[in-house]
């Protein structure tokens, strides 16, 4: 068996290696080389069928005319030598008049490629002697024929960009021909010579040969020079549209000739019985302008069209179907940016058209993308990819919302399988299109800028709601991968061992640099999406080892910074998954050699960051203590050199600043473990007298950036944490305090303050881009000029303002709170006036801080009684957009302003003096003490401390509704509707006197805020309010009728039944699915236990009305008709006044119906308001009948 040399022989192991080959060969008569030239075509006989013969059926491409008119079928056989020489014969000298012999296949005069039985033939000794034709012109060694560039200033039209080029060419300079001088040859052969028609193709009357005769003549006696100029002077005096009409007749009558040519006579006759063809065309789809040559009909078999042999040189044809408003297939360039419907064809966009379905369309489809990913061809696959992930990074940016929908569950699958390749040119596209899908890098830059702040050492879990998969998993015995990822991405990429797959590719496979950013920024979005997760990566002992092993293997301080993140981030998670880093993997080792080592001041910075923000959370899980106390002397070392050169100033460092914020960070998390020493303990208090340096330089400062100011907030938040666990006095802060207070940069800073509020913006979530498979932050804004959030941009003084206030709260100094809180002022009474925006978003979590400090700072100050409705109302809003960890600062609300009656103001207290002395309200208006522990209860707020949280599950769910008012009354209707009895809200307490407290208490509350505070609740839907109200009436069967309940009822509603105009039962309500559902419960009750309240029918009267649907009428009249007796309002009670239930009449038929049936069957009591609607209409379509007869 012969081997294939290999890259280490050399040429005399290549000769050895051909004498062993020879030797086989001469050894073996039936040897037979490893490599051969074989024809696969089917082979003719030594005799050609004549053309008459039945063609047999060929299984190679279509054979050409000629072949078919020789019965060859396109059975080509191969030349070859009869030289049967080896790799280097002998030198023989041949003679060049030699004749070569004949072949079978050489009577055909077709030429066929020759095949060289040897890689090189025997060498020839050429003649000389011989006469050589000099007038040969050689091939050209640029090729034939000769390259020409393309003139991208020709616009794109039907014909094609080489045609035009060649017409501007021939326009410019025409062609020198090597012609004879006219003579007076026939008409024919002048025809040939200049290419002119052989008769009119526009006159058709008697007289068009003569004209076309005179036409010749005149033509024939002018250059071609003349023609075309004279051409160019009819086509700019003749109206285009009469060219246009020449034109469309000319190329009917064309097809006409070109279609008789094509006929089997035509076929039949000789290349020089063929007459000239000026151009060809087909229904206007072609313009080959090769066939418009003058020589054409010296060229063999180009008597007939053959369309499939010239498709490939097709004119682009764009098409007349498309409409500005009908959709069309997107297309991306290579870089992923979505393309227009059509582009100039230029230079750089001249790649971009393809053959495909749309060839007048640049760029790439996503099914054609897809299709490129499974190629044979590498470089195919690598374009592909490349570009899928160019349209997730635009995606991922929110540049294509509301634009185009793309399919990420497919594309997810499309990379998987991608992923799997062995090749790493494949795997490094595959890694970095996976990478835009699942991590945002806006987001988590957006995250980034936290570190240093208070905010940066909480972190959000971004784990899809699990409850659509548990609905599918109990609906479907096996939920599909295709399904899982339509409702949760990284669920389904998990399920496809991706973890696995990274833990090989970093282990064996050993990838780039790029490749492995990819795989450490994708190991970083799959540990933020659960702790759950997290602890499936620290599990993977082979994975985690890869992981610390780039510190090793990667002398690259950009993934070191990258892998010291991953490892912040699962130490974010839980103890336990701590706790296995420190003990399993050790990383301590690397994290401390961080610290120890002197960084640069760019990438090594960094690092160092990440590092102390891992101490940090470690920290924050009790863990490695005794460690970090032994390297404290070197944290102070770093403090002191920040204290020294570091500055806040706009030209200092922002890298500078940031790294020695997370120092004090650290610093003041190892203080709350009160283990330090007191000696440490000194020398840190000692260095924090650097704030009274940083101070002066804001005070002082015109300018400032976000990014400069984290070093300030880090000095403030650790004085805090010293002034709170060891009551330290800090007299420094005082003064240095005093002087920005009333400084010049404080103002500038302030006045930055509503420009970067996210409550204040407006900004609605729909603005944001989100994904519904794939949890995000929504840290973008399409529309917005900054593209981001108000509060991430780089003048945003919230963090500043909000360690700020914290630190003010600890100090208990009155005079200094009381000035900043009247700076804030204008801030405070727009928040009051405004309905808040994005409070559910992860970054405004910042600004609420900073509002419950200002509201805890007002309380500890003498706040103006003017000034109290200004608090109170902000107060008031905050209860709803505080989220579900604030349980705390919740109850500090209630327990201080929101149920306290020193924030009642005299105006609001006088407002409910006279509602009470006007209708008995005293007698039920408990003490506000109750209405608190009602609050309390059902919202459950037993608030224990246990701490920061760092990873917040819940951190999008607010703590109470925006409508928390009317919660207990929600609560009870919910308990009603289950089936066990339970205690109602945990009271030690009788069910029926706990429900009575529960509606009194709710209804006292609601009607405080209706009468005092009405423009707290307008953002609520008043339908909404109705509703919450009709459930009271469904809580219990017979609490409405209490005497003092009663009372409460009928005042709310009569506030509600001034905005009846806003009732709108059609619209989607808050907490139902629908109102119809609701509404037949409601009518069920009416019916049972009605008793003929007042507030009850008036209630089931309001749908009633003529201005809302037919159907609410409908369904009390027919299905629910036992109402009908029980129900009666007075007139001064109804939410409408009585006109509007009977206007406009009634032209419903089958309602009519119910109505005379009511009347007739005695469903209706004479002079009740139903009788009175019934009646009305009736009488009304009565004289409408007789007026029509």
């Amino acid at each position: 068996m012969l081997k294939r040399p290999n890259p280490e022989e050399d040429e005399e192991d290549i000769l050895r290696m051909q004498e062993e080959y020879l030797r086989e060969k001469n050894k073996d008569a039936k040897f037979r080389p490893s490599a051969s030239v074989t024809n696969l075509r089917p082979q003719v006989t030594e005799t050609p069928k004549p053309p008459s013969s039945k063609p047999e059926k060929s299984v190679g491409r279509k054979p050409s005319k000629y072949a078919q008119s020789k019965g060859l079928n396109n059975e080509k056989r191969v030349r070859f030598e009869t030289s049967t020489g080896s790799v280097m014969g002998d030198i023989l000298e041949k003679n060049m008049e030699e004749v070569p012999k004949e072949t079978e296949m050489d009577d055909d005069k077709v030429y066929y490629p020759k095949i060289i039985a040897s890689v090189m033939s025997n060498i020839i000794e050429k003649n000389t002697n011989c006469d050589v034709d000099l007038s040969f012109q050689p091939m050209p060694t640029q090729g034939f024929p000769v390259a020409m560039k393309c003139d991208f200033n020709i616009a794109p039209s039907l014909k094609s960009i080489h045609s035009l080029y060649i017409q501007k060419k021939q326009q410019e300079e025409p062609l020198k021909m090597d012609i004879d001088e006219p003579t007076n040859s026939s008409k024919s052969d002048m025809s040939k010579q200049v290419n002119l028609p052989e008769k009119s193709y526009i006159v058709s009357s008697k007289d068009a040969d003569v004209i076309h005769t005179e036409n010749v003549n005149l033509l024939s006696k002018m250059s071609e020079k003349e023609i075309l100029e004279e051409q160019q002077k009819l086509l700019a005096e003749i109206d285009p549209n009469l060219i246009k009409f020449i034109k469309a007749k000319r190329k009917i009558e064309n097809a006409i000739s070109v279609g008789d040519k094509h006929s089997p006579k035509s076929q039949k006759m000789t290349p020089q019985d063929v007459p000239m063809v000026s151009s060809v065309t087909d229904d206007d789809t072609w313009d080959n302008d090769i066939l418009s040559h003058p020589n054409v009909n010296k060229w063999l078999h180009f008597d007939s069209l053959e369309k499939d042999k010239l498709e490939w040189i097709k004119a682009t044809k764009e098409s007349n179907n498309i409409t500005p408003d009908k959709p069309y297939e997107a297309r991306f360039d290579f870089k992923g940016y979505l393309l227009p419907y059509t582009l100039p064809y230029t230079e750089e966009t001249k790649t971009l058209f393809h053959h495909g379905e749309e060839p007048h369309r640049p760029g790439y489809t996503l099914t054609e993308l897809f299709e490129l990913t499974r190629s044979m061809v590498t470089q195919q696959r690598v374009f592909a990819l490349n570009t899928l992930a160019g349209i997730l990074e635009y995606y991922s940016a929110g540049t294509y919302k509301g634009i185009i929908d793309i399919p990420l569950s497919k594309i997810l699958f499309v990379l998987r399988f991608s992923l799997d390749d062995k090749a790493e040119a494949i795997i490094e596209p595959s890694l970095k299109a996976i990478r835009n899908l699942i991590y945002n890098r806006i987001e988590e830059a957006s995250l980034d800028a936290l570190l240093g702040f208070e905010a940066g050492l909480q972190q959000p879990c971004l784990e899809n709601d699990k409850s659509e998969i548990e609905e599918l998993e109990s609906k479907e015995s096996e939920l599909k991968d295709y399904h899982l990822a339509e409702v949760d991405i990284i669920a389904a990429l998990l399920r496809t061992d991706v973890l696995t797959r990274i833990q090989y590719i970093l282990g064996n496979i050993k990838p780039n640099i790029n490749s492995v950013q990819y795989c450490l920024q994708i190991l970083t979005r799959l540990a933020r999406d659960s702790p759950e997760t997290a602890m499936t990566i620290v599990k993977m002992e082979h994975l985690m080892n890869n992981v610390k092993d780039i510190f090793k293997n990667y002398k690259n301080n950009q993934l070191s910074q990258l892998t010291m993140r991953l490892l912040r981030i699962l130490s974010l998670q839980s103890r336990e998954i701590g706790d296995i880093l420190l003990s399993k993997y050790s990383i301590l080792e690397p994290v401390l050699q961080c610290i120890s080592t002197e960084a640069d001041r760019t990438s090594g910075l960094r690092v160092q960051i990440e590092a102390f923000c891992i101490m940090t959370n470690l920290l924050h899980h009790d863990l490695g203590v005794d460690e970090f106390l032994s390297i404290f002397p070197i944290v102070l070392s770093a403090l002191y050199i920040h204290v020294q050169n570091t500055d806040v100033f706009v030209t200092s460092s922002v890298l500078n600043a940031t790294h020695a914020a997370v120092i004090l960070q650290f610093a003041s998390k190892i203080w709350c473990t009160q283990k330090l020493p007191d000696s440490n303990k000194g020398q840190l208090c000692i260095l924090l007298k650097g704030a009274r340096k940083w101070l002066a330089q804001v005070s002082q400062s015109e300018s400032y950036t976000c990014g400069h100011l984290r070093l300030l907030c880090s000095v403030l938040d650790c004085c805090k944490t010293i002034i709170t666990f060891d009551q330290v006095d800090m007299g420094f802060l005082k003064e240095s305090l005093t002087k920005l207070s009333n400084s010049a940069g404080l103002l500038n800073i302030i006045a930055h303050l509503e420009s970067s509020s996210n409550l204040l913006s407006g900004i609605e979530t729909k603005d944001l881009h989100f994904t519904k498979n794939l949890m995000s932050l929504g840290a973008s804004v399409v529309d917005s000029e900054l593209k981001t959030l108000p509060i991430l941009n780089s003048l945003s003084p919230i963090p500043f303002l909000a360690s700020l206030f914290n630190l003010l709260e600890a100090l208990n100094e009155e005079k200094i709170a009381q000035t900043f809180v009247q700076n804030l002022e204008p801030y405070i009474e727009k928040l009051a006036q405004k309905s808040p925006s994005l409070s559910d978003n992860w970054f405004t979590r910042t600004e609420t801080d900073l509002v419950i400090s200002i509201i805890k700072v007002a309380v500890k100050i003498d706040v103006p009684e003017s000034k109290k409705d200004l608090l109170y109302a902000v107060a008031n809003k905050l209860c709803y957009i505080l989220r579900v960890d604030k349980g705390g600062d919740l109850e500090f609300l209630f327990r201080n302003i929101v149920f306290n009656k020193q924030w009642f103001t005299a105006e609001r207290l006088m407002n409910l003096v006279s509602l009470s002395d006007a209708d008995g309200f005293s007698k039920a208006l408990t003490s506000i003490e109750e209405i608190k522990l009602c609050y309390s209860t059902v919202i459950n707020l037993s608030y224990k401390d246990t701490g920061a949280n760092i990873v917040l599950r819940k951190w999008q769910e607010p703590i109470l509704p925006r409508d928390w008012i009317y919660l207990p009354i929600l609560h009870l209707y919910s308990k009603s509707q289950e089936q066990t009895s339970q205690k109602v809200l945990g009271l030690n307490i009788k069910e029926s006197t706990a429900k009575e407290f529960v509606i009194r208490s709710s209804l006292e509350w609601i009607l405080f805020n209706e009468y005092c505070f009405p423009d707290l609740l307008k953002d609520i839907n008043v339908t909404d309010r109705f509703c919450r109200l009709m459930c009271v009436f469904l809580c219990d069967n017979s609490l409405f009728l209490d005497a003092r309940i009663k009372i409460l009822l009928q005042k709310c509603l009569e506030v509600l039944f001034k905005r009846s105009s806003e009732f709108n039962f059609d619209q989607q309500l808050t907490g139902l699915s629908n109102f119809q559902g609701f509404y037949t419960q409601f009518l069920e009750q009416f019916q049972s236990v009605s008793y003929g309240d007042c507030n009850f029918a008036a209630c089931v009267l309001v749908p009633l009305a003529q201005r809302h649907d037919v159907k609410w009428r409908k369904l009390i009249w027919s299905e629910y008709a036992g109402c009908l007796r029980a129900l009666d309002c007075p007139e001064d009670r109804l939410c409408y006044e009585l006109k509007d239930y009977l206007y406009p009449e009634e032209t419903e038929v089958s309602l009519i119906k119910s109505y005379h049936r009511a009347l007739t069957s005695n469903l209706v009591r004479p002079g009740t308001t139903a009788y009175a609607i019934a009646q009305h209409h009736v009488e009304a379509c009565n004289r409408c009948k007789d007026q029509q007869i």
